[in-house]
């Protein structure tokens, strides 16, 4: 006695077929995400940096990155932001392989993915408790808040 065993339908094959792909390690190590390429100092003097110093930063970046990927115009491509006035790195779209091999660079750092804060409050005066109305009178608010006495203002950047 025979049977007739039909083939699995193509829907089916398809299906284990994206899966099978899905679960390679080979594919899954080369998804593409943000990672920030940490420098260190720059040379060019900070603020006195001329508009030629900063594109000489940038330029720079691309460089170092053609070197790891193999062609200029990818790492142009790759390149989201360049650091180029505090610090001196630059925020990349790299697979885990390129920012390990990148990290070996002897000019970089670290490397380490760049990932999404939340966002804390979007209007610091209620989140500062200062949008309590209070009457002073006009041209006296200086007077008022002390002329800026004992103040120290500062900038609470999380991201």
């Amino acid at each position: 006695m025979t049977t007739n065993r039909r083939p699995p339908p193509l829907a089916f094959l398809c299906l284990v077929s994206v899966l099978c792909l899905l679960s390679s390690p080979s594919l899954a190590s080369s998804a593409k995400r943000h990672y920030v390429v940490y420098l260190g100092g720059h040379n060019h003097g900070g603020s006195s940096a001329t508009e030629a110093d900063l594109q000489a930063v940038t330029d720079s970046h691309h460089d170092l990155l053609a070197t790891h990927l193999g062609d200029m115009e990818k790492a142009k491509n790759a390149i989201r932001y360049s650091y180029t006035r505090h610090i001196n790195g630059f925020t990349a779209v790299l697979d885990a392989e390129e920012a390990a091999r990148i990290a070996k660079h002897p000019g970089v750092v670290s490397v380490f993915p760049d990932r999404m804060k939340k966002l804390h409050t979007t209007n610091s005066w209620d989140f500062m408790l200062l949008n309590k109305e209070i009457e002073i009178p006009s041209g006296k608010i200086w007077k008022a808040a002390r002329f800026g006495e004992n103040v120290i203002i500062g900038n609470l950047d999380s991201g």
